[in-house]
């Protein structure tokens, strides 16, 4: 079997799909004029329903030429001449949207030609090998029949629906990004259909729409601007078209985000965020503006769940991630000891003493039952990696806040400690 019913799925309509199989059935019965005549046939066919898809999403030059065939057709023109306009039309505006779209579908033109007409100078008809229908075959589907209509336009308009949907189904941003559900349907929807001018117009729109405008419906729709923004990064970066990041105006719309907006907009800031965090090209593009660069930075590595992206911010930064801790009093959070110092424990410089004697003195002295159970749970876990003595002095701090001695666990989490520190101070006295 060439294909099977998963491979039927590329086509949208039940006749394409019928059209589909009578070929292959062709093929199956060793009938191969047959076969390449009709699959001519269903490639004219398609490229017109493609065209006209693109003529009802609004592009201008398909809707000309959709207006001008059909009355080629009202008009009895003949059909050659139908097939050349549609084939035409893709020469001059897609040349580079349907792989070997000029060279296979020449090809199968004058296979078609020669199966349906006699040979001048012998009166037969030209019979094709197996091999000839079945590259055909498998030409057209992988390079016309199952690619997408393209549509060269700017897809805000086009998108505006699953913008609202994104927008009102999407309530948080993930630290993973954007649900790969969404990505992909959006990559296979849209992006898979576009043409590098068309994703390079939308690119701009969907950007400034998301991090420049004022426009309180690109606040309210923030969440959906942000998948379709996301979702066209991922896809100009994998499928290797970064060199939009260096046209003039697409730069020039990041250079127009204003730090007041993003000030203003916690869900613009985090889709922002979100953006330069997953996406190092877009990193080094923020990086150019310094002011909105340093608030970006802060707003990520100031926050527990941040400071592990140090080196993504800085990579060439001498200062150690957990220097940058030691100097910004805000990283002092309890309830995260054990996130932060996983984040710090291959620090060249790091010092574990140092560390949770500054989280234990960082315990409130009120609403601290919660920040103390979680330090303590990460004090206990790495006990053997600090020194008795620093142990002791920690201990001493911890019974000098109430927060610590009052809460439930406390006992149980004391008789651990102590039960260690009593073990290794009799192991040196045995030593002595």
């Amino acid at each position: 079997m060439l294909f099977d019913e998963r491979d039927l799925n590329v086509f949208d309509s039940i006749e394409s799909r019928k059209y589909f199989k009578e070929i292959l059935q062709s093929y199956y019965s060793q009938n191969y004029r047959a076969t390449i005549v009709m699959l001519y046939s269903f490639v004219i066919y398609d490229l017109l329903m493609k065209l006209q898809t693109m003529a009802n999403e609004g592009d201008k030059k398909a809707k000309t030429k959709i207006d001008s065939i059909n009355k080629m057709i009202d008009d009895d023109e003949k059909y050659s001449k139908v097939e050349n306009e549609v084939i035409d039309f893709y020469k001059e505006n897609s040349p580079l949207y349907f792989n070997k779209f000029v060279e296979d579908v020449e090809y199968l033109k004058n296979c078609r030609n020669k199966c349906a007409h006699l040979k001048i100078n012998d009166n037969s008809l030209f019979v094709p090998s197996d091999y000839h229908a079945r590259m055909l075959i498998c030409s057209m589907y992988d390079n016309v029949l199952s690619v997408k209509a393209p549509f060269i336009m700017d897809l805000f308009s086009i998108a505006n629906s699953d913008v609202e949907l994104y927008a009102s189904t999407i309530s948080s941003f993930s630290s993973d990004g954007l649900d790969v559900a969404i990505n992909q349907n959006i990559k296979n929807k849209y992006l898979k259909r576009m043409t590098y001018d068309s994703i390079k117009k939308s690119y701009k729109t969907f950007i400034r729409l998301l991090l420049v405008s004022n426009d309180e419906n690109c606040e309210n729709n923030a969440f959906g601007l942000y998948a379709f923004a996301y979702a066209m990064t991922d896809y100009i970066v994998k499928e290797g078209f970064t060199q939009i990041y260096q046209e003039t105006d697409v730069t020039n719309i990041f250079d127009r985000i204003d730090i007041d907006v993003i000030k203003s907009s916690s869900s613009r800031r985090n889709a922002l965020i979100s953006l330069i965090t997953h996406f190092t090209i877009i990193m080094d593009l923020i990086r150019t503006n310094t002011v909105l660069f340093d608030l970006i930075s802060k707003e990520v590595l100031l926050n527990p769940n941040g400071i592990g992206m140090y080196r993504l911010f800085y990579p060439r930064e001498a200062k150690t991630v957990y220097s940058f801790f030691l100097e910004n009093t805000d990283l002092r959070q309890p309830y995260y000891t054990e996130e932060i110092y996983a984040c710090l424990k291959d620090s060249e410089n790091f010092d574990i003493d140092e560390y949770m004697t500054e989280m234990v003195k960082a315990i409130p002295g009120f609403n601290g039952f919660s920040d103390a159970d979680y330090f303590m749970e990460s004090l206990i876990a790495h006990m053997e990696e600090v020194s008795l003595d620093v142990m002791n002095d920690i201990m001493k701090k911890y019974n000098s806040n109430s927060q610590c001695k009052n809460r439930g666990k406390h006992a149980s989490d004391l008789k651990i400690v102590n039960a260690y520190i009593k073990e290794k101070t009799e192991l040196i006295e045995e030593k002595v």
